[in-house]
């Protein structure tokens, strides 16, 4: 850029007089317009990044589908990004033409406005023919619906598969205790059994006594 021409929007605080050594700062922006600024600009951007970083949060998580996961993760990382950078710009305008607090605040409110334009334009045609922007929002409900129908149905059929394990591991608990219910069936009867063998011996051996 040609930073003689007086077209140019980037404003020099600093003058040398010819007639001095010392160089002075024209510029009454202080710290407290900086403040001012920054406090404004997270006010307005805030809720997008928190958007943004909320979309991709959930493209991390497996239950949704993998189309609903891409799509998160972009829309995300394009609103985190966008914010972010018109962030970047405004402080860059900023340092570079506001010579005072009130020009910054004024240029803080002008970007931001710009950064509002598509949605007074989707509110305009919305409020001039509604037929205009129904398709768009039916489609993006229609969208959420379904995935929001295929989410539980997901979540049902994990519940459903919870419930027949649980009732599985009952029925091998019970299957265990039947068996050593058995077994210990089975060791009283071979006890009983040896007892009547040894009670045939006792009586056969004092029958062969007697005789």
């Amino acid at each position: 850029a040609n930073l003689q021409d007086d077209a140019i929007d980037i404003q020099f605080t600093w003058k040398c007089p010819r007639d001095s050594d010392v160089c002075e700062d024209q510029g009454d922006l202080n710290k407290a317009g900086w403040a001012i600024f920054s406090v404004l600009m997270i006010a307005y951007l805030a809720k997008d990044v928190i958007s943004g970083c909320k979309l991709i949060y959930h493209s991390s998580k497996s239950r949704h589908l993998l189309r609903s996961r891409i799509r998160y993760f972009i829309g995300g990382l394009g609103l985190c990004s966008i914010t972010l950078f018109a962030f970047y710009i405004s402080t860059v305008y900023n340092k570079a033409i506001a010579t005072s607090n009130t020009e910054i605040i004024v240029n803080s409110v002008i970007v931001l406005f710009v950064m509002e334009m598509d949605e007074w334009i989707f509110s305009a045609l919305e409020a001039s023919n509604k037929k205009w922007t129904e398709h768009a929002a039916e489609s993006e409900d229609v969208n959420s619906d379904k995935d929001t129908e295929k989410e539980s149905t997901i979540e049902e059929m994990k519940g459903e598969i919870a419930i027949q394990k649980a009732q599985i591991a009952d029925q091998e608990e019970e299957l265990k205790l039947q068996k050593e219910k058995t077994a210990k069936q089975s060791g009283e009867i071979k006890m009983l059994q040896e007892a009547v063998q040894k009670m045939q011996e006792a009586l056969a051996a004092s029958v062969a006594s007697s005789e």
